[in-house]
């Protein structure tokens, strides 16, 4: 499996565009919370000022999601338009930065020849996809004593018990 790159070498002049379409299973996307669906398309633009790249560019995806509560598999059509900065590990250091700024979290350090697309596509689709999802507002989820998906069939399960270890405290306030 070949990484897309894009190499800084084969730009004309200071600036160049950059576009790909990845193929089934070209990318190696190994998240266990997210799946693609589709292959991802990337295209955008790089500019060279000095030691600085910058990268400007959109994302396009469908991801699948389990459901948070009922674990039914969602699908998430992803979007992102980004906006990224990278530096040498050497002006990286002499940035001396004490503290990072909001401005520094676009910032990246690369090794001076290539910058790795597939990366970036790693990483704006994790960023795109909410880290709690539900199948829907009013998903009921699984039943915490029989695991019925109450969303299928209600169960018989009694709810509002308190957790056994929590019964002493219980106790002791019932004395009163």
């Amino acid at each position: 499996m070949l990484a897309v790159r894009i190499e800084l070498d084969s730009l004309e002049g200071t600036s160049g565009a950059f576009a790909h379409i990845y193929q089934k299973d070209e990318l190696n996307f190994s998240d266990e919370r997210v799946r693609l669906l589709e292959p991802p398309e990337i295209s955008g633009r790089v500019v060279r000022k000095e030691t600085e790249i910058f990268l400007n560019g959109r994302l396009t995806a469908l991801a699948q999601v389990d459901c948070d509560r009922c674990l039914e598999i969602i699908d998430v059509p992803v979007r992102a338009e980004f906006k990224l900065q990278y530096v040498t590990a050497g002006d990286y250091q002499n940035m001396h930065a004490a503290a990072l700024e909001e401005s520094d979290l676009a910032l990246s350090v690369f090794d001076g020849e290539t910058i790795d697309v597939d990366e970036i596509v790693r990483e704006q689709v994790l960023l795109a996809v909410p880290t709690r999802l539900l199948c829907r507002e009013d998903c009921k989820g699984f039943c915490p004593s029989c695991g019925a998906d109450r969303n299928l069939k209600e169960c018989d399960c009694r709810t509002g018990d308190s957790d056994p270890r929590w019964a002493g405290l219980k106790d002791l306030a019932n004395r009163k």
